[in-house]
């Protein structure tokens, strides 16, 4: 779905990561496409921008976005969304039993010539999703379970309010009441699950009521009628729609039941953590393990020590093991808009290819956004690690005066990575003596005696620090952990240039 307006995401995020004036040759080279396509987007969406969002043009620099104070990258893109006629195509399509060209063209406000060329690219994205378009009427064909994935990574993709569902479903009580049965059946579920929920119980409904159900083998309904999933789902029943039979409404109880499977998390993540590692000692858990050591191996660190990483990376392997076995969709398809910004970085490429050499073998369907959603588990992990990270510093002064006021400047700049020890140039015999010293910040020149200091990198500072010589130790600080890592900050920062 993000195809349908990549030219304009594309432009809004080289706009925004340079955060500075881009000429249009230079947004030509950085997107592939062409100045005379760049100037006639760049028209369009100053046309659409949200309020306090500007445009500023110039025949020397080229151009700029400027977002206002509370802007976000979401809020804008938001908005392209919005007046996207194709994407209104699409939803008039998803959410009636059937339209005609007329239909569309009146409630999108489109030609019919336009309507059509809307519904050939639409055939593309529909046969990807596994279901078929039927001519007029049109209308989504196929597997239900299909059909209701797609209709979710729709609205999910459009960022679908759950306040405006109407149809008889009071999105409030209904996730009130949620919440009271978790408690009831002593469960915990993911951040956001109420929200999914909500909207996977309004797709449901939605297709129940037009006379589309879902359907699944008496194996899987007889495996998972006495699960606590289901038992918690019946209670849910005043919400749901009355089907025609009695089989029929527990297949609707079973296809929300999964969902409910899908999004709980465990109550306490001490316990979850010795099941985990003990769990990897087994042959069952062996892929993960697998998979762990040779991701371990390419950061340069054990990421399987951190237990919050690994917490959240089980409840991501166990929500894609359930969309592989019972084909549903609850992962954040919002995301979708920033794939193509991270599918080319080192690391994403990394993490996709160990997963489909270690766990695809074992039944889990892995999808781009699923390793999207690891992949920001990763960084996490590392940026967790470089805010823990600090290195041992001498910093040598000549006076009581300048120690003071180095030492607060430094403080001030880099408190967070570095753990100072000062030193005047008579002391410094102490550098041979202690071995956890990484760096050695002096004052000035120090004297030519002192000056065989080797095993040591130095930075020479004045003795009132200039930007240059700050941004010099920034630098080390930054080379100092990724090298001990062995991986590059682009893996980390796309964004941005550096760290501090």
């Amino acid at each position: 779905m993000n195809r349908f307006y990549k030219r304009y995401s594309d432009l809004i995020f080289q706009l925004l990561s340079e955060d500075k004036w881009n000429s249009l040759a230079v947004l030509s080279d950085n997107t592939g496409f062409s100045k005379t396509t760049i100037w006639r987007d760049l028209e369009f969406l100053e046309s659409i921008l949200p309020e306090d969002w500007v445009f500023e043009k110039n025949e020397t620099f080229g151009v700029r976005l400027i977002k206002p104070e509370n802007g976000t990258l979401e809020n804008l893109l938001g908005q392209i969304r919005e007046k996207n006629t194709y994407l209104h195509t699409l939803k008039i399509i998803l959410l009636n039993d059937g339209v005609d060209v007329s239909q569309i063209c009146q409630e999108v406000h489109i030609s019919r010539s336009t309507a059509y060329r809307h519904l050939e690219k639409l055939q593309e994205v529909v046969e990807q999703a596994e279901v078929m378009l039927t001519a007029s009427p049109f209308r989504l064909v196929g597997d239900e379970k299909k059909i209701r994935r797609f209709i979710m990574q729709y609205l999910d993709f459009m960022s679908f309010e759950t306040n405006i569902v109407k149809e008889g479903l009071d999105a409030v009580k209904f996730q009130e009441h949620l919440v009271r049965l978790f408690s009831n059946f002593s469960m915990s579920y993911r951040t956001g699950a109420l929200h999914r929920l909500t909207i996977i119980l309004f797709i449901a409904n939605h297709r129940a009521s037009m006379g589309h159900y879902i359907s699944y083998p008496d194996k899987v309904l007889n495996t998972h009628a006495g699960s606590k999933y289901f038992e918690l789902t019946k209670l849910l029943s005043p919400y749901m729609v009355k089907c025609p039979r009695r089989e029929v409404q527990l297949q609707e109880i079973l296809y929300f039941s999964i969902f409910i499977m899908s999004e709980e998390r465990p109550l306490n993540r001490t316990k979850h953590l010795k099941y985990i590692h003990s769990s990897m000692k087994t042959e069952r858990g062996y892929p993960m393990a697998q998979y762990l050591a040779k991701l371990d191996r390419f950061i340069g660190f054990p990421i399987s020590q951190d237990d919050i990483f690994l917490f959240h990376l089980y409840q991501s392997l166990k929500r894609i093991s359930v969309e592989t076995e019972f084909e549903t969709e609850t992962v954040k398809n919002s995301a979708l808009q920033y794939l193509d910004f991270f599918e080319e970085n080192e690391l994403f490429q990394a993490i996709e290819k160990l997963a489909e050499e270690c766990l695809t073998p074992y039944s889990l369907l892995f999808k781009k956004l699923d390793t999207l959603e690891i992949f920001s588990l990763v960084q996490a992990a590392v940026i967790r690690r470089w805010n823990h990270h600090k290195i041992q510093v001498a910093v040598v002064c000549r006076t009581y005066s300048e120690k003071d006021y180095i030492r607060e400047i430094l403080a001030y700049h880099f408190d967070s990575k570095l753990k100072i020890s000062s030193l005047d140039p008579s002391s410094l015999n102490l550098l041979y003596m202690y071995e956890e010293f990484d760096l050695l910040i002096s004052a000035g020149e120090l004297n030519p005696v002192n000056t065989c200091i080797e095993h040591i990198p130095k930075i020479n500072i004045s003795s009132f620090p200039t930007s240059s010589e700050l941004r010099e130790i920034s630098y080390f600080i930054e080379q100092h952990f990724f090298e001990n890592l062995g991986i590059t900050k682009e893996m980390i920062y796309p964004f941005n240039e550096t760290l501090m």
